[in-house]
């Protein structure tokens, strides 16, 4: 019998004996690989030929697979061994595969198996040259079987607690810590395990330890809050055991303080201590994509390249990919890098990546990578190659910046990928008052080496002008705490455009660059709405006095009209003249795609995101509505992917976890929902605790929310609290007068969120009430 080894390397044996010929074969390996990965569904001749000969025309991809075909029945004397003539299948009664037996142990819940066949990652250090499409599907079903196997060793850890097995927990625990060494949630259950065993000092210790392999990892002296809230109860006296966490919930029990409400298991419970870990990646992927909707909390964690889908589902795999075909001319910017050895120069180096994409972004005929993905994969390590792969441009831009003291040295290349030649390459070195200078020269030389018509309009191609050098770098200061979206972050970011203004009244960029801090900050740092709106709106109005062609400007007011104002008929035609002046901006068609979705066109949003996504493949933000949209059309299956995907690169996201819970709920598996929304109300606070409360309500647990509800009504005495989200927590309940009510100051307020109204499922049980029709046509929406 033969069998094929994809799980910790890949190789094929029979009979326990390893077949060196076939296993030297790489491609003839892929060709298996992909088969036993495919199931019953097989791979098409065509799929199979783009995986594997993505640079071949479809004549001769098709000639090599066919004699590919043959060599393998030939080698192993079989020519049943592949079955199919248009779609190849794996004879199953002939070869069996480790990863076709650990999905089957995965539809059938059967955790003991799966763990037992999952001896490493999946085709572990195999690869193929030229085949960046094999190379990507291999990287997402890996990161899925990977996430199945951590799904499995949770499982068997939450069946050894449930039957009293707390040392058999501990080492369930630990195995499932070491498949994901930095995941706060996965240290505080072995954290738990270890205390419910007895030793609660190697609880206390393992929690140092998760802290000193963050700042490893991230070089931040931060640790996940989870954990320092469990370490905190640990080390309080009074509390004599933390119960490990019921089996339908995958995360410790929360706790929180003044600022944050929910349920307590222990009482006397300490302040929890507010220390994040940042991650430039994920910080920058979820700081592009600015969503005027919605109040979602992300102050980074450790991101990965790949996308999963749900851990306890079967995959789709072996999907038919397109053939690469890269228009030209197009170009990605890399993020400069910084090498002047401090990092507080970090932002002139970003700054000078993002004036040039901005530059070359309104360049008629040059496709340009959108700053979302082209920051995705900064400090990832990729080779240009897959960079360009990935978002399909046929050169890239790179260089570096270097500042002493007045003095700017930049140095630039233009690389033509698939040539793997240099087209052009300068160093500048310059003052520091120089930098506008050199930037234009950078974008001009690069449009003439690719031989790019300028547009009509002369100032299309030309960097934003700035006439204080100290000005532009109190801007892009602004910039990085902009993109950060956290309270404490866009405060700052504030104070820094207005620095920028007062050095230089006139610079429009920071005024728009304000008028976003300051909407943001009603939407993420729970601000009142009427007084941050109305210093949002004066700056966006003063940006547009003094440049009534920035597309930004234009953009931050269409964003107010939206989800403050519900001015539909403004907002619409004002971001798509701020898509005309700057089409390459995934965030301005990000506003337009929720100024639809807010109207409930689900259609045109969905075309208009998926088109944004496919310019932008690794934008967070998109795939985040994406999958917001399809929870509100009540189709969970579609929408959990899409969040898990989003939720891999950020896990600090927590608007993607209350979504992911809500899409749960649809799905009916409340015990996985409660888990989702309690990680959201850890992270963001009073919003996510509102939808907790919600969740509670709607799963029987009506004492838990009703608690939630008290503690957030004590908390508005003290800070703003959204009655949005209270409104939210009382549809739980079903008390829809309250919810009216609530509802009611909403609108008075036009308080964060009621843009939404909508298209938030939770208040389904309102919509036969003569008083919703009414409300929304108040605010222009129909039912």
């Amino acid at each position: 019998m033969l069998r094929l080894r994809t799980l910790g390397g890949c190789f094929l044996e029979r009979d326990g004996t390893r077949l060196d010929g076939v296993s030297g074969q790489r491609k003839g390996l892929a060709l298996l690989a992909l088969l036993a990965a495919a199931g019953d569904a097989g791979v098409s001749r065509d799929a199979a030929s783009v995986f594997l000969w993505p640079e071949s025309d479809e004549v001769r991809a098709a000639a090599s697979l066919k004699q590919l075909v043959h060599s393998i029945r030939q080698q192993l004397a079989s020519a049943e061994v592949l079955l199919g003539p248009a779609t190849l299948r794996l004879n199953t009664a002939l070869v069996t595969s480790d990863v076709a037996e650990f999905r089957h142990a995965m539809r059938r819940a059967d955790a003991d198996l799966a763990v037992s066949l999952y001896s490493g990652p999946f085709l572990d250090g195999f690869m193929i040259r030229d085949t960046a499409t094999f190379e990507r599907w291999t990287a997402e079903t890996r990161a899925t079987l990977a996430a199945q196997y951590a799904a499995s060793l949770e499982t068997l850890a939450e069946r050894a607690t449930a039957r009293g097995d707390v040392r058999g927990a501990v080492e369930w625990w630990r195995r499932r810590q070491g498949a994901d060494p930095w995941s706060g949630r996965v240290a505080a259950g072995l954290m738990q395990a270890l205390d419910a065993a007895g030793d609660r000092a190697g609880a206390l210790r393992h929690a140092q330890i998760h802290e000193a392999l963050l700042q490893q990892e991230v070089g931040a002296s931060a640790s996940d809050p989870i954990v320092t809230q469990l370490a905190v109860r640990l080390s309080n006296p009074v509390v004599t055991r933390i119960e490990p966490p019921p089996a339908s919930v995958a995360g410790p029990e929360p706790t929180y303080d003044s600022q944050t409400v929910a349920p307590t298991r222990a009482a006397g419970a300490a302040t929890r201590r507010q220390r994040y870990v940042v991650a430039g990646f994920v910080a920058t992927v979820a700081g592009v994509g600015i969503l005027g909707m919605w109040a979602f909390s992300s102050n980074g964690e450790r991101g990965d390249e790949a996308m999963i889908a749900a851990a306890a589902e079967p995959v789709q795999t072996a999907s038919v990919p397109t053939r690469r075909n890269v228009p030209r001319p197009s170009v990605v910017v890399l993020p400069f890098a910084n090498t002047s050895g401090n990092a507080t120069d970090e932002h002139l180096a970003d700054g000078l990546t993002d004036e040039l994409i901005s530059a070359l972004g309104k360049v008629a005929g040059l496709k340009v990578a959108p700053r979302t993905s082209t920051f995705a994969l900064k400090g990832k390590g990729l080779d240009l190659r897959t960079v360009a792969d990935t978002l399909s441009v046929s050169t890239a831009l790179e260089g570096s910046v270097r500042r002493a003291g007045e003095q700017l040295r930049v140095t630039v290349a233009l690389v033509d990928v698939g040539e793997n030649r240099v087209l052009w390459s300068e160093t500048y070195n310059r003052s520091i008052q120089d930098v506008f200078a050199v930037q234009q020269e950078i974008a001009n030389a690069v449009v003439g080496e690719l031989k790019v018509t300028l547009a009509a309009a002369p100032t299309s191609a030309a960097i934003p002008a700035a006439r204080d050098l100290v000005a532009y770098e109190l801007y892009l200061k602004g910039q990085f705490f902009r993109y950060q979206l956290n309270g404490i972050a866009l405060q700052r970011a504030v104070g820094f455009f207005e620095r920028a203004i007062q050095r230089d009244p006139g610079y429009a960029r920071a005024h728009a660059g304000l008028a976003d801090a300051h909407a943001l900050l009603v939407l993420f740092g729970d601000r009142p709405p009427r007084e941050g709106f109305r210093r949002a709106r004066a700056a966006a109005a003063t940006a547009l006095r003094l440049d009534s062609m920035l597309a930004e400007g234009h953009a931050s007011l269409g964003h107010i009209e939206t989800a403050h104002d519900w001015n539909w008929e403004s907002a619409g035609p004002r971001l798509e003249r701020a898509i005309a002046l700057d089409p390459s901006a995934t965030t301005i068609r990000l506003w337009r795609g929720l100024w639809l979705f807010d109207q409930r066109r689900f259609g045109e949003a969905k075309s208009l995101l998926e088109e944004t996504l496919a310019a932008d493949p690794l934008s967070t933000p998109v795939r985040l509505t994406l999958g917001r949209m399809y929870v509100s059309m009540r189709q969970p299956d579609r929408a959990i992917p899409y969040l898990r995907g989003v939720l891999e690169l950020n896990p600090r996201l927590s608007y993607a976890h209350q979504q992911l819970g809500h899409a749960l709920l649809q799905k009916r598996v409340p015990g996985e929902a409660i888990a989702e929304f309690e990680r959201a109300a850890i992270l963001s606070g009073m919003r996510d605790s509102a939808q907790l409360a919600y969740a509670y309500a709607v799963t029987g647990r009506r004492a838990a929310a009703e608690q939630i509800v008290d503690q957030l009504l004590q908390s508005s005495a003290r800070r703003y609290v959204s009655p949005f989200d209270i409104a939210v927590a009382y549809t739980g309940l079903g008390d829809v007068d309250a919810a009216f009510r609530w509802l009611e100051q909403a609108f008075t307020e036009h308080a964060a969120g009621m843009d939404t109204i909508a298209i938030t499922p939770a208040f389904e049980p309102l919509f036969d009430d003569p008083r919703w029709a009414r409300l929304l046509g108040r605010m222009g929406l129909s039912q």
